[in-house]
């Protein structure tokens, strides 16, 4: 039966993809569009004994990917057909937004991406620090502050971190597409919070898939009412449907949200506070026990046995091999300074033994980083021996990068750098790369030290 289910979503998969580009005939676009996600709730029927996970990932990720292909052949196939292939491919496969329409043919540049990357990246380092305390703490804290924080946790890694690293890195590459989450706190009523900032993918496929036909048989009011019970009915599916129980919940936590942004607009409500008490006191409906103890009590159980099941050495034996290799991703960014620094037109501006020292520097700073790398790789049992030479090798390098990075803090100036987006993003990876490999090399000193 596995195997069966499994081909099922795998073709169903391939139909959303490649049904929109080839179908031309209206109506049966437009039946295809339902007939996509009404088989991917079948599958889910039968399914319906599998594994919790199984069910997570199917109710998800595979209704995704069914709905996205039903916002594709609601699309004009003409605007399709103009979209380049790699957005295309990107659209279905590592973009969760919605709306197809960001990725036509022409290109354009977005110079604030630089910085909305550095705030998920930053945000993202943030929520997978809460996600570590809460693994270390996981055995003194109650199940219930497990699972709530837990929640905070991933919230906090994907929805406002991940999610603007997509968006920025999408922006870099010329797709118009909007942030996922757009500055959700700075909402000013409830209306706005739905609508406009929180979980934009579901809005893009509201206003595509649902609000005007809905609107059109009931009114504009009672249909913005029902797309929030169709929010509740996809929020069932990816949150009480995996997690056996719980069922009725987020569907009465989109009713009553529903009903308070027609309250909000009727009566002209504009409060933050009145925003949030809505948006939170009824969370526990959306987020219920049986989702919290089926998936994020467990999930910080397991991180805890990982963590403590092993021995110190065994993280430094694994660690190791990859702060080795981290050195030799270094080089990466070495071997394209010359070229994005425009060195062909600024270096012949100095004189002639400046610039062989340009050079000769240059050269020796690649040379340090590589033998830092190799070094660590080669040598690995004398490092897992804690041999003295190893021990020395290892300060050193936590110097050199500690060194490098208060250099970066406080010589380097901000307008010292060169202009654009690719290049605060790029900044942004090297610095986190540097100070992996001072937390790396520097555990590692205080592991043999203490």
């Amino acid at each position: 039966m596995r195997l069966v289910t499994s081909e099922s979503w795998l073709a169903l998969y391939v139909a959303s993809c490649t049904l929109p580009y080839f179908v031309r005939q209206i109506w049966l676009r437009r039946s295809i569009a339902w007939i996509l996600p009404i088989v991917g709730l079948l599958l889910l029927a039968i399914q319906r004994d599998e594994s919790a996970i199984v069910r997570l990932v199917l109710a998800s990720l595979g209704m995704l990917y069914v709905l996205k292909g039903s916002v594709l052949i609601s699309t004009p196939i003409d605007k399709l057909l103009r979209m380049p292939k790699v957005a295309s491919i990107a659209f279905m496969s590592i973009w969760p937004g919605m709306d197809p329409a960001g990725f036509a043919e022409d290109r354009k540049e977005f110079p604030e991406c630089g910085s909305r990357f550095v705030r998920g990246l930053v945000t993202a380092y943030v929520g997978i620090a809460l996600c570590v305390a809460l693994t270390v703490f996981y055995r003194v804290l109650p199940a219930v502050a497990v699972g709530w924080i837990g929640i905070a946790a991933i919230l906090v890694v994907v929805h406002f971190g991940v999610s603007d690293i997509l968006s920025s890195l999408a922006n870099l590459l010329g797709f118009e597409v909007g942030p996922l989450f757009d500055n959700p706190f700075k909402s000013r009523s409830l209306g706005e919070f739905w609508t406009a900032r929180w979980n934009r993918p579901f809005v893009e496929m509201d206003r595509i898939l649902f609000i005007r036909p809905i609107a059109k048989m009931i009114g504009l009011k009672r249909a913005v009412f029902a797309v929030f019970l169709i929010s509740g009915v996809l929020h069932e599916l990816a949150i009480s449907y995996p997690a056996g129980g719980g069922f009725g919940g987020p569907m009465l936590y989109f009713a009553i949200q529903g009903v308070f942004v027609l309250v909000e607009r009727k009566k002209r409500i504009s409060s933050r506070i009145f925003t949030w008490a809505v948006v939170l006191m009824p969370l526990p409906l959306l987020f219920h026990g049986p989702f919290r103890e089926r998936f994020i009590v467990p999930l910080f159980a397991w991180l805890n046995a990982e963590l403590f099941g092993h021995p110190a050495a065994w993280f430094f034996d694994h660690g190791l091999w990859v702060v080795g290799v981290m050195q030799l991703l270094v080089l990466m960014a070495s071997f394209q300074v010359p070229g994005r620094l425009n060195w062909k037109d600024d270096l012949p501006k100095l004189s002639s033994f400046n610039r062989k020292l340009m050079w000769t520097n240059g050269a020796f700073i690649v040379l340090t980083i590589v033998s830092f790398g190799v070094l660590t790789l080669t040598l690995h049992s004398a490092f897992m021996r804690g041999e003295s030479a190893a021990l020395g090798l290892a300060i050193f390098i936590t110097i050199f990068w500690t060194m490098r990075i208060l250099a970066d803090c406080v010589f380097y100036k901000h307008e010292d750098w060169p202009k654009g987006p690719q290049f605060v993003i790029g900044h942004a990876l090297l610095d986190s790369l540097f100070a992996f490999l001072v937390l790396g090399y520097g555990s590692y000193v205080a592991w043999r030290l203490i």
